[in-house]
């Protein structure tokens, strides 16, 4: 009798929602080797660039319903695309994916030894603005890239990159640039050879860095300001991830629940960026691409 008391009074608080919150799992680290393996699903089809002559501005599409973007950029684009295509399959948007090994959307040649890679991205280039071209009820464009790729100085940065975007601007295709994610290419070990030694949660942070050694230019900036200052204030937006991958200038591999958001030095795993899709969906309601 005196059990059965007990779990009458224990549903009683469930449902008057009286009863104690559940303790969470520990946090734990999820698979380094998984994590390493984690690129973007369903992008093969459309990214390029490894071999010369791979040109054609090829594309992946997502989704049936809602406003239709198009993303553009080179494998940091890729590596992020999963969180729009998550948006895609709720049926929040239609994405179509252009994207290119080494070879961010600007007109700046990419700095690489071997002449076919800066020759064929300029080709590529050429090909993504007549595809943009002919493209119809488009609501907006992604972009994002790597921000060392291209040399030049920083001034050249803004001018260099909306000679692009002129193809989208001219039709009043706002253009939104996100910000580009830490990369750990001038600093050893990669991020997911740091936690092999440092796999405890107690020791993740050791793994992290300051946003001034993994965090450089943000070509986002420029870029953005120039675009408004000839089209206007709505012509263009950024998107800061600054916040998002370094919370208090320190910058993570790992999110607190134990998820590596790094696969190498630069590139995100998709099972992280899924995770992103709410902030995004926040953010393009917010610009207005999506209704609020």
């Amino acid at each position: 009798m005196r059990a059965r008391f007990v779990v009458v009074l224990a549903l009683a608080a469930l449902v008057l929602g009286t009863a104690p919150a559940l303790a969470e799992d520990p946090p734990r680290l999820s698979s380094i080797a998984a994590a390493e393996r984690d690129i973007a699903p369903g992008t093969r089809a459309c990214f390029s660039g490894a071999e010369s002559g791979q040109t054609k501005a090829l594309t992946c599409h997502y989704g049936r319903k809602g406003p239709r973007l198009l993303l553009i950029g080179d494998s940091h684009m890729r590596a992020l695309s999963p969180a729009f295509r998550r948006l895609a399959e709720a049926g929040t948007i239609r994405v179509t994916l252009l994207i290119r090994s080494r070879c961010g959307w600007s007109s700046r040649p990419i700095k690489n030894l071997k002449a076919w890679v800066r020759d064929d991205c300029q080709t590529w280039r050429a090909n993504v603005t007549r595809y943009v071209r002919r493209q119809k009820n488009v609501s907006a464009i992604v972009t994002h890239h790597r921000a060392s790729t291209m040399p030049g100085t920083k001034a050249q940065r803004g001018p260099d990159t909306v000679r692009s975007w002129k193809v989208a601007l001219d039709r009043r295709i706002p253009v939104i640039a996100v910000s580009d994610s830490p990369n750990w290419v001038l600093t050893r070990p990669s991020p997911t050879q740091c936690l092999r030694k440092n796999s405890a949660p107690r020791e993740w942070r050791r793994c992290s860095a300051d946003v001034g050694d993994v965090m450089w230019f943000d070509w986002t900036v420029p870029s953005v300001q120039l675009a408004r200052k000839r089209y206007g204030a709505r012509a263009a937006f950024r998107i800061s991830m600054k916040e998002t991958f370094c919370p208090k200038r320190r910058c993570r591999v790992v999110t607190p629940r134990g998820q590596i958001m790094f696969r190498d030095h630069q590139h995100l795993t998709a099972t992280y960026t899924r995770s992103l899709a709410p902030l995004f969906e926040r953010r393009l309601r917010s610009l207005g691409v999506l209704p609020s």
